[in-house]
């Protein structure tokens, strides 16, 4: 046991400095956000991550592995200053992984001088085999994590240089990707056996040879594998239970909970104001209707950061919701310039809703278009350019994308009622009532809030294409009310 504690504690040590290495490189290359987030330390509570420190090491020991706990780091990969930047930052983890890996093979050629000094023969092999564990396992680690394909670090130093669409499908990819890992392990495939002789390779040039030690000391861990299992959960309760309000109002983000993040980030803001920790509540407001609150948080984060994707992007959200089309176009316009990488799709469908509700059609559609190239399967960008095709009177292709739409989680209802509207308004006022009998109880006394004024709804499609010169369509939605009652 004494051995994996060592190794272990080594091990956590040096994959600490692995993810301080991108976090420094990233500071340097643009990213300043790295030190709000607190990672420029070797603290590794603060480099815990739920897939790499605890998902990933589960799935390693289920398949008879030894669970090693990783970490992660949060890069803006926005505020990198360039594409050879973006490539140091991924390059920057396996070079600081090497200069451990180097320290370590300096220890061992030193560990026979120091034999004497040494109180017992027992910490004399003991320490032989720790550092012989050590150097073979970050051998193998610095092998695999340089294999280029998502979401290691070997693919994050090409990634930059690929084409837009080539990096979104390998972001898609990315959160399967140590699944796929793992089942290569897994499965009967020369990836370990190619890793273990590109490590012992390594091992050799740097004059350490392959023994007894680092088999026999891989064995001993392996034993101690559910101890060691045991001592990761424990460390992943204290980092929920000390994590900073910040952290966990981000994962309330995520889950929805605008209510519960937004009383965590303003307790963070209380200490600093970031550019960040105010994009985010700006974000949490504007989901709650607190519109001009939201604004002026996110105008105070592009203050602070005027290359802020996403402060530029949460900022032409709240312009829009405050009914200023014109700031939050030019808003939306410097976010997806200030989107050095290309993947920050979210201004592009602001863009093209402002355009839209302005009457700029054509526009509007270019601009959903764009945004769909990046998230193909956005059910908000679907339903939008539906609209756009329904007021460019391409009713047809509109009613096809409203279906669409209709059937993807996040605009099933809104869809469902647009493909019924144009229905109606294109004279099929059977098929447009079937429509909303799928979102609507029969008795209307059972109807959701937010659907007990469909007639309102038809009604106010009839002023629209009346407004559009089509008073015929505007008509049969007015008699598709009458039948819909109030």
């Amino acid at each position: 046991m004494d051995l994996t504690i060592v190794v272990i504690s080594v091990w956590v040590l040096s994959t600490c400095f692995h993810e301080f290495g991108h976090a420094i490189t990233a500071y340097f290359g643009g990213d300043k956000s790295v030190k709000d987030k607190g990672y420029l330390t070797l603290n590794p509570i603060v480099y815990f991550s739920s897939a790499t420190t605890l998902v990933i090491p589960l799935l390693i020991l289920l398949i008879g592995g030894i669970p090693f706990p990783g970490a992660a780091v949060s890069i803006n990969t926005s505020r990198i200053k360039s594409r050879l930047w973006q490539s140091c930052v991924s390059l920057a983890g396996p070079f600081f992984t090497f200069l451990v890996l180097v320290f370590l093979a300096f220890l061992f050629e030193m560990l026979p001088g120091l034999r004497d000094t040494i109180s017992s023969a027992h910490t004399y092999k003991l320490l032989k085999r720790a550092i012989s564990v050590l150097i073979f396992l970050h051998a193998y680690m610095l092998m695999l994590n340089l294999i280029p394909i998502p979401p290691l670090d070997g693919f994050g130093v090409i990634e930059p240089w690929l084409p837009a669409a080539a990096r979104r499908k390998a972001r898609e990819f990315a959160n399967a990707g140590f699944a796929v890992l793992i089942l290569l392990f897994w499965l009967p495939t020369p990836l370990p056996w190619i890793l273990s002789a590109g490590a012992y390779l390594l091992c050799w040039f740097l004059g350490i040879q392959y023994d007894t030690d680092v088999i026999a000391g891989l064995d001993s861990i392996k034993a101690n594998a559910l101890p060691l299992l045991g001592v990761i959960l424990v460390a992943w309760i204290i980092r929920g239970r000390t994590a900073a309000p910040d952290e966990k109002a981000d994962k309330l983000l995520r889950e929805g909970k605008y209510a519960e993040a937004l009383e965590l980030y303003n307790q963070a803001l209380s200490k600093r104001e970031d550019p960040r920790l105010l994009t985010a509540s700006a974000t949490c407001l504007l989901s709650q209707g607190r519109k001009h609150e939201a604004l002026a948080r996110a105008e105070k984060a592009v203050a602070l950061d005027p290359g802020s994707t996403q402060a530029q992007g949460v900022l032409a959200a709240c312009l829009a919701e405050a009914g200023e089309p014109e700031k939050a176009i030019a808003a939306a316009n410097a976010a997806i310039e200030a989107d050095g990488s290309s993947l920050f799709a979210f201004p592009l469908l602001i863009k093209a809703s402002v355009l839209n509700e302005s009457g700029q059609y054509g526009e509007a559609l270019e601009s959903v278009e764009k945004y769909l190239q990046r998230e193909p399967n956005a059910a908000d960008g679907i339903f939008l350019k539906a609209s756009c095709l329904e007021n460019l009177t391409r009713y047809q292709e509109a009613l096809a994308l409203y279906d669409k739409a209709a059937r993807m989680r996040g605009a099933n209802i809104r869809a469902t009622l647009a493909k019924g509207i144009l229905m109606c308004a294109l004279g099929k006022q059977e098929e447009g009532m079937s429509e909303f009998n799928k979102v609507l109880p029969s008795d209307p006394e059972q109807r959701p809030p937010e659907l007990e004024s469909l007639r309102s709804l038809l009604i106010s499609a009839a002023n629209k294409f009346d407004g559009h010169g089509k008073g015929d369509m505007a008509q049969r939605l007015r008699d598709a009310s009458a039948r819909v009652g109030p």
